[in-house]
């Protein structure tokens, strides 16, 4: 169902995304989950976002709509925290790669 999403919806995709980042990038201060502190972080940052996830796939936004959306999302910006926040490095071919493999997913999902 894509017609008549509400402003709802989005904010809810919105903070599905901005948690999913926020989990992936909690990841690194886990240190592989042995740090108590950073990993209870980290847990309840994905389980609201698989939470709001749920909430939204209920209130009507199709699953195939949404997925997508996050597949192409999430791992650019989180790529971007990445490279900003952590100063890992990346080079531009694998960007570009990333990136045009991201848009093909969210072509994909408008077939």
């Amino acid at each position: 169902m894509t017609q008549g999403i509400s402003l709802k919806l989005v904010l809810m995709v919105g903070f599905v995304i901005v948690t999913q980042i926020i989990g992936s990038s909690l990841l690194v201060k886990t240190t592989g989950f042995r740090d108590p502190m950073w990993t209870a972080l980290c847990l309840a940052t994905y389980a609201a976002s698989l939470f709001v996830l749920a909430e939204t796939i209920r209130q009507g936004m199709a699953l195939s709509l949404v997925m997508p959306i996050l597949a192409a999302l999430v791992p650019l910006a989180t790529i971007a925290v990445a490279v900003t926040l952590f100063r890992e490095q990346a080079s531009w071919l694998r960007l570009g790669l990333l990136s045009g493999a991201c848009l093909l997913i969210g072509v994909a999902a408008t077939v």
